[in-house]
Formats: C-alpha cells, structure tokens, sequence
C-alpha cells in the first residue's frame, strides 16, 4: 500500500523530528519520494554540510539515514500503518551496522531506499542502500535491528 496518506504521514513525523531541533536537523534536505508495504524511498542532493573534511559525503550522515530512515519505513508496514497517525513509534535500535563501499560529493543526487525485510513480534529486521543516482553505483548498505515488542 503506497498510498499518498502513507507518504503525507511519514513526511509530517520526519518535519517533526527535524524541526525539534536534535540530530535529526542534518535530514532536512532529504525528500521523500514514496512510502508503503514496510518501504521508503527518500533522494537528496549532497551538500557542503552532509561532507566531511574530504568532501564526500559524511559516514556520520549516512548512519543517521540508515537509523532514521529505517525507523521510518517500519511505520510503513502493513502490520503497522493504520495506527501510523496515532502513535508513530517505530521501536528501540538494537544492533546498526553500515557498510561504506563508495563515495559521494557535492552535487551527487543519491537515493536511500530503505525496506523492512522481516516484522516479527518482537525485532523488526531492516535494510537500507544508498546510491548515486545518476549511474546507480551503491554508496553504502547498511542493515537495522529495531526492539518493537
């Protein structure tokens, strides 16, 4: 179910998690392209703040999308979604694990797809790939563990 009330909700409780002003503000310039069926898939646009001090994008940015983008998807579930507006918690992180297998830099356009790939009763499994997208080449993959018992 990739329906624009998914996405609408999905997109107010990361403007809110951005605007409260915690970690969370370094996502601002992540869009959200569609939600659904345990799925998201966001793009932005690197920029000198997403970098590190070689210019290519930041391990520390990329984890936190992997964290928090994850968390997102989760609410997508079908499992999950009817009560997405009501209480929007997605579980506690267990265990986060990021490959880093290329490079970004400024300018690049990449997508985050992230995806639950199992909700049992009490863990939820998740994955994430982030890639150019311009020539699709795979920055990193990272896998998520969430509590949602």
């Amino acid at each position: 179910m990739c329906s624009n009330k998914v996405l609408d909700s999905v997109r107010k409780i990361l403007n809110y998690s951005i605007k409260r002003g915690g970690h969370d503000r370094v996502l601002d310039k992540v869009d959200l392209i569609s939600a659904g069926n345990g799925q998201l898939i966001a793009e932005m646009v690197v920029e000198k703040q997403h970098t590190n001090v070689l210019g290519t994008l930041h391990g520390g940015f990329t984890a936190t999308a992997v964290d928090v983008l994850s968390s997102m998807a989760v609410l997508t579930h079908p499992r999950v979604v009817e009560d997405i507006d009501s209480a929007p918690n997605s579980g506690v992180s267990v265990d986060i694990h990021v490959s880093y297998l290329n490079s970004a830099k400024v300018g690049d356009r990449i997508v985050i797809d992230s995806e639950t790939v199992k909700l049992g009763r009490n863990l939820a499994f998740l994955k994430v790939t982030l890639f150019r997208k311009d020539d699709n080449v795979i920055l990193a993959r990272g896998s998520h563990t969430k509590f949602v018992g």
